[in-house]
């Protein structure tokens, strides 16, 4: 017994409505009154060639490619099916002395038989309409597979999409962490009276990684809200001529994807702030409404000291927007003598 798929009887279920238009119309357009169930057993012969094909050869051949044994099926098939509906159809004419065959299918579509083979005419009357019933299917099978196989790509990369982007979100958490971490030590080492405070905003840090950035979306002030308290985190460890400004304008109702913005900004901290750079400075600015975000976010800079600027927290992002957002992000990066600069553009 065959196991359909879904598929496969939502291909039933379009043969069904096909013959049952084919049966319709042959009733309709008959002028003899013909027993309904005699033209209902042409039609369905009509088809059975069309259906042994679509359902047994064709699903088979697709799966041993042996074109030579499809081909002799296929061959036996259509000739069993014109001589059985050949000879039905020869009863009908006798039984209802009518060799119209408009009067049983809507498919009348015939051939002259060669003059030896006039008294088996019969033959010639369904050959036609088999073979186009035959040929309709195929078409139809093979565009239904088309369609099948594009949707289980469109599938399939979407779940890589999924995948891929599920690995990027567990880059981000440990390496972020690791950063931070990093300034809760240098605290502990000066017995800072800030350190309480830092290991509570540590704690804020850790329930959004673990729970907010496993969301698809995030509210933008969320993310916000996780920038400045990076951002006072990593200042109680900075030189007292360090120069930090971040200012946003923002529509409250906006959506992003979590932690996508943090990154840039980490990467200035480690990279841009320095003890041996004169006057360090990182500046950031975020605006965004309905239609479009824009990110920008400038640092001193120095290459003897971040000769690897960017590292796993910029790639991260740049594959990122190309999943999240394609053709419609801009991600720009320039480096002077001791300037990065870092511009980034998402339309909604």
């Amino acid at each position: 017994m065959i196991r359909l798929k879904d598929y496969n009887i939502f291909r039933l279920v379009l043969n069904i409505l096909f013959t049952g238009f084919i049966l319709f119309a042959a009733v309709d357009n008959s002028t003899k009154n013909i027993p309904v169930i005699f033209i209902l057993f042409y039609n369905i012969l009509l088809f059975v060639p069309a259906w042994f094909n679509n359902f047994w050869l064709l699903p088979n051949f697709r799966k041993t490619k042996n074109v030579k044994r499809y081909l002799i099926l296929l061959i036996s098939i259509f000739i069993s099916g014109v001589f059985i509906l050949g000879n039905y159809a020869h009863f009908l004419y006798n039984q209802f002395d009518d060799s119209k065959l408009e009067d049983f299918t809507a498919l009348a579509i015939t051939s002259s038989a060669p003059r030896l083979l006039e008294k088996h005419q019969y033959y010639f009357d369904v050959f036609p309409g088999i073979l186009m019933v035959l040929l309709v299917m195929i078409i139809g099978y093979v565009m239904q597979e088309y369609a099948s196989k594009i949707k289980k790509e469109e599938h399939l990369n979407a779940q890589n999409t999924i995948a891929e982007l599920s690995l990027l979100k567990s880059q981000i958490s440990p390496h972020f962490l690791f950063n931070v971490l990093n300034s809760l030590y240098s605290l502990s080492l000066k017995k800072a009276e800030e350190t309480p405070d830092v290991i509570l905003k540590l704690s804020d840090i850790l329930r959004y990684s673990l729970y907010e950035s496993q969301e698809k979306e995030i509210s933008i002030k969320d993310e916000i809200h996780m920038l400045k308290t990076y951002i006072d985190i990593e200042q109680l460890r900075l030189p007292e001529n360090t120069n930090i400004t971040f200012d946003y304008q923002i529509n409250n109702s906006v959506n992003i994807a979590p932690m996508l913005l943090l990154p840039l900004i980490e990467n200035a901290f480690k990279h841009g702030v320095d003890s041996s750079i004169d006057a360090s400075f990182i500046s950031a600015t975020l605006i965004c409404d309905h239609k479009l975000l824009t990110f920008t976010c400038k640092n001193s800079f120095k290459e003897s000291v971040s000769k690897d600027y960017g590292g796993i927290g910029i790639n991260n992002v740049k594959k990122r927007l190309e999943l999240l957002y394609p053709m419609k992000h801009s991600l720009e990066i320039t480096k002077s003598e001791d300037i990065f600069d870092v511009n980034l553009e998402i339309k909604f």
